[in-house]
């Protein structure tokens, strides 16, 4: 999760989180999806490459043109470094890895569909609605309100 401590750094980021936000006055997603691994090169037109923090960053560009859906950006990771996660356990992507507490599902709620890359992980759905971020986690019976945007929801392991 990241925040926003600096309104003039933000704005003057090509990133323009200060947007996001201020989501109530601008409707632009206060949330965001990222990713590790590597961009298609067929799906590379899509992406703008930010690096100004060092590591390869690709932006989806729906940021720009429709700053309304969450932010999609992809930590850009070769096949090695994603195998050695993977023997980590950091990045199951299998039902049958799955442990209590663990990330199950992502509920995005706004008023349009997030453009998403194929992806191995947790299931995105999308709602249509005003902004809201559900995060379903593998424990039996509870919803916490963290804010009025953002829900853990807990559900029975499968």
């Amino acid at each position: 999760m990241l925040w926003l401590t600096d309104a003039a750094e933000a704005s003057a980021n090509p990133l323009r989180l200060d947007r996001r936000a201020d989501w109530a006055s601008t409707g632009a997603s206060p949330f965001g999806v990222a990713f590790r691994g590597h961009i298609e090169p067929k799906r590379r037109d899509d992406f703008w490459l930010y690096d100004a923090l060092g590591p390869r960053i690709w932006i989806h560009r729906d940021d720009e043109r429709f700053p309304e859906r969450p932010l999609v950006l992809a930590l850009e990771a070769d096949e090695d470094r994603m195998e050695q996660s993977r023997r980590r356990g950091s990045i199951t992507g299998t039902v049958a890895h799955r442990q209590p507490g663990e990330l199950r599902e992502l509920r995005l709620h706004g008023p349009s569909t997030p453009s998403l890359p194929p992806f191995a992980g947790p299931q995105i759905v999308y709602q249509q609605g005003p902004h809201l971020l559900e995060l379903v986690v593998g424990t039996a019976g509870c919803a916490v309100s963290v804010s009025d945007c953002l829900v853990i929801r807990c559900q029975c392991p499968e």
